[in-house]
């Protein structure tokens, strides 16, 4: 008896591992694809394409996005736009888990 109880929680224990790092590699996955397809989607939308950067730290995932200044004067709804975005092509990214920074771009004067 002891015996198969050891195999049947060492095979509950696999199965869980298993789970969890599907679930880890799907959630990587869309932030990758999340990362190229953004900045296309805000340039055909906005018509400047943003400098995104992503950073997932543990269950918070913190997006910084840089725009020009007179776009984000412009534009005051950027993070409804993104949120609305990421919630219906990336569902595996949950929207309350998400920050978004807008920075401002530093312009270049030469």
């Amino acid at each position: 008896m002891n015996r198969y109880f050891r195999k049947v929680l060492g095979l509950a224990f696999i199965s869980s591992l298993i789970y969890l790092s599907y679930k880890v590699y799907f959630k990587i996955k869309g932030l990758i694809e999340l990362n190229k397809t953004l900045p296309q989607y805000l340039e055909n939308v906005i018509g400047e394409k943003p400098e995104v950067n992503i950073t997932y730290t543990l269950n918070k995932y913190t997006m910084s996005v840089c725009f020009s200044k007179e776009i984000l004067e412009k534009n005051k709804d950027l993070e409804t736009t993104i949120l609305d975005y990421i919630s219906d092509f990336y569902p595996m990214l949950k929207k309350n888990k998400i920050s978004i920074e807008l920075i401002e771009k530093k312009s270049e004067d030469t």
